[in-house]
């Protein structure tokens, strides 16, 4: 590894390693409930992410009450607490220990039965809910071959760190923005995990409704069934409350996703939607995902 690494830049990283390596050799259930303990006592120092969350839980559920909207934010954030350990232990547990975690997929035919089609390709339609690293490193070490897609960070140690994490059990990740490499891949029916739920500004976007409100919508999923004819298969994630595993919960594939990119975009949030009411605490409220507005005016929505 480069002696670049070993500048003071990259010192937080190298400490977050060593951390992660020893803390998931440690019982799985104390890890989360460890994490929750941790979280709440960094919750003075989270009040943006706090504010932010609940701007998003006011749009999306304008029905709730302030007290509920606490609760609800509250809930949300001790999971976000336990997703930080969970990203650690996508990245770091020893496959011994990993497999002792249960989780379960539900529909599980539908997946293998696409999945091994050869005159099939399979795309994943997920999002972020907490439980994604886990899910990924689960999936991707169950079937072959598998692709994802990411989002590269900003500190080149972490991406390093990242993806040579992922690749131990995925055949690739690809960087959002290298979109020949996922053609070439979804061609090569190869199943690819894509999740579309993040504002990138107007990027490859259209504005649709998300709970009611106009949201920057990435429109790459409709693209890509148009270039390759895959089969769109929606998926989420979630954590059992009582930590005894995960589902993996995958629904009825659409055959004829919209190409449309309003039609596709505006499909992809209404399915988000659905899934959100169901575990509204374990999707990730903490980003800005009504950033981007048609005014041009960038974070707007929570100046406060």
């Amino acid at each position: 590894m480069s002696g670049k690494y070993l500048k003071p830049k990259y010192w937080s990283v190298w400490l977050l390693i060593g951390f992660g390596k020893l803390y998931t050799r440690l019982p799985y259930k104390f890890q989360m409930r460890t994490a929750v303990v941790i979280g709440k006592a960094l919750k003075p120092f989270l009040k943006r992410r706090r504010d932010i969350t609940i701007t998003n839980l006011k749009i999306a559920f304008p029905e709730k009450s302030e007290r509920e909207l606490e609760e609800l934010a509250s809930k949300s954030f001790d999971s976000a607490y336990m997703a930080a350990v969970e990203s650690l232990i996508a990245w770091f547990m020893p496959e011994k220990r990993f497999k002792k975690i249960k989780v379960e997929i539900e529909n599980k035919e539908v997946f293998d039965r696409i999945h091994n089609d050869p005159n099939k390709t399979l795309l994943f339609l997920g999002f972020h809910f907490h439980a994604l690293e886990i899910a990924g490193r689960y999936v991707g070490s169950q079937y072959k071959p598998f692709a994802l897609v990411y989002q590269k960070h900003s500190n080149q140690l972490m991406e390093r760190v990242i993806l040579s994490s992922r690749r131990k059990n995925v055949t690739e990740c690809y960087e959002r923005k290298n979109l020949l490499p996922i053609i070439r891949s979804l061609k090569k029916r190869i199943t690819l995990w894509y999740a579309p739920d993040q504002d990138f500004g107007n990027e490859h976007s259209v504005f649709v409704p998300f709970f009611g409100k106009e949201c920057s919508t990435l429109t790459v999923t409709s693209w890509l069934v148009k270039k390759t004819g895959a089969t769109v298969v929606p998926v989420y994630y979630i954590r059992n409350d009582d930590l005894s595993g995960y589902k993996v919960i995958i629904s009825d594939p659409i055959e004829n996703f919209p190409e449309d990119e309003v039609e596709g975009a505006r499909l992809t949030n209404e399915i988000l939607e659905g899934f959100i009411k169901k575990f509204p605490e374990q999707y990730l409220w903490q980003h800005r995902r009504y950033k981007t507005q048609p005014n041009g005016v960038r974070g707007e929505v929570y100046k406060t």
